[in-house]
């Protein structure tokens, strides 16, 4: 039988020196000025296609005007064990959002392959990017198509995990390869920057850097030697460890979900029932988590604002937003300080911390606020409230008048 009072104090005594090796994690970058990263500052951490893709197929591509030619592709190919041998690899050809065409009924046709390797000799690599989107009907089985027997069908995402069976449809593991940021991605970027660094100190030398720490941070990576004694921590309380992994994802469930449910009585109560029905919709183990707010116009229609996403995955970069919800709605007018999303959410508006900072309930930081000080959980709903109200009510005028 487990001694439950002893396995709760090594996990807490655990908790405390990981904790100490974050600590000390946070005080070297700040020393070397790594938070400050000019693809936070822009806010695209996490936007894979304008960021991510782009930055990888820029430094793929040979032909871009980082001048270093083929080699950051030969690389590349030599971290993901590719036999690129008689190739002109000055020749290849690389690009974003390759399009396939119109996804059919059936979804096992069309659709845009994220990164495309082009050889001189028509051999090619479709690569499936992801960060924190989830995986589509039949995406990889739809790219697995394309120059079929003449193609390597690759799986990039930050930790390694393996595509859902939705992606993959009729795929087994033999037909695609599995890539991770954490490993693959770091160590390519980390040869690309010894090989500037030995040549010259240049632009392409900062921008390189720049990703790196970008991708260090997404992942969580520390320096080697931090990593070690993480590793060995966790390697001497192996069966506290599979506890804490076992029980995070539900602790900050939680807290997502008493957040969400929150905001939504505060709603209720803020809002005049007579004229607006405040319903819950998704819950936080979805992606797409939201609270649907249904406005009753004058004409008997319905106009419905929601919030989105208490999930910590949302499109958004992972922010919480008000909006318009309008399925090929087009609206000429945007009230200051708002923008367009896609053709469900025609507008929509950042919710704000009262620090002025966006909110996104995928931080660290915030959770551990808003699950540690009762006094922040408050003043965040209210926030959140305050600011959803007053898009209802600006658009909900300007709806009316449309």
């Amino acid at each position: 039988m487990i001694d439950q009072t002893s396995e709760l104090v090594t996990i807490s005594k655990m908790l405390e020196e990981v904790q100490q090796i974050v600590n000390q994690d946070k005080k070297d970058k700040r020393e070397k000025g790594e938070d400050f990263n000019v693809f936070s500052v822009l806010q695209m951490e996490s936007n894979e296609t304008k960021t991510h893709s782009n930055m990888l197929a820029a430094l793929l591509n040979p032909k871009q005007d980082h001048y270093y030619g083929s080699r950051f592709l030969k690389l590349f190919l030599d971290q993901i064990g590719y036999d690129y041998d008689g190739e002109n690899l000055d020749q290849t050809h690389v690009q974003t959002e390759y399009h396939l065409g119109k996804i059919n009924k059936e979804y096992t046709e069309g659709g845009f392959i994220d990164i495309l390797i082009t050889f001189a000799s028509g051999k090619t690599i479709a690569i499936e990017n992801k960060i924190y989107a989830g995986d589509q009907r039949c995406q990889m089985y739809r790219y697995s198509l394309y120059n079929k027997g003449n193609s390597s069908l690759y799986y990039l995402n930050l930790d390694g995990k393996p595509p859902h069976s939705k992606s993959l449809h009729t795929l087994t593991d033999e037909d695609y390869f599995k890539l991770s940021y954490v490993e693959e991605i770091v160590s390519w970027l980390e040869a690309c920057l010894q090989m500037v660094n030995n040549e010259k100190s240049s632009i392409v030398e900062a921008t390189l850097k720049q990703y790196l720490y970008l991708i260090k941070k997404l992942t969580f990576t520390m320096n080697n030697n931090l990593e070690h004694r993480l590793n060995e921590i966790i390697l001497n309380n192996l069966e506290a460890a599979k506890y804490i992994q076992t029980h995070y994802q539900r602790a900050v469930l939680k807290v997502r979900e008493k957040f969400r449910n929150a905001v939504f009585e505060n709603l209720v109560n803020n809002l005049d029932e007579k004229i607006a029905v405040v319903w819950l919709g998704n819950d936080c183990t979805h992606r797409f988590s939201q609270i649907w707010i249904d406005i009753k116009l004058k004409n008997t229609q319905l106009r419905r604002f929601g919030l989105e996403s208490f999930s910590g995955k949302g499109v958004n970069n992972n922010r919480i937003f008000v909006g318009v919800l309008d399925k090929g709605g087009v609206y000429d007018f945007q009230i200051e300080g708002c923008k367009r999303h896609n053709g469900y959410w025609p507008v929509i508006k950042d919710i704000k911390t009262p620090e002025d900072n966006f909110l996104n309930i995928a931080s660290t930081g915030i959770l551990e606020q808003l699950a540690q000080d009762s006094s922040y959980f408050e003043n965040m709903v209210d926030a959140t409230v305050k600011q959803a109200v007053a898009f209802i009510e600006a658009y909900n005028e300007e709806l009316k008048n449309a």
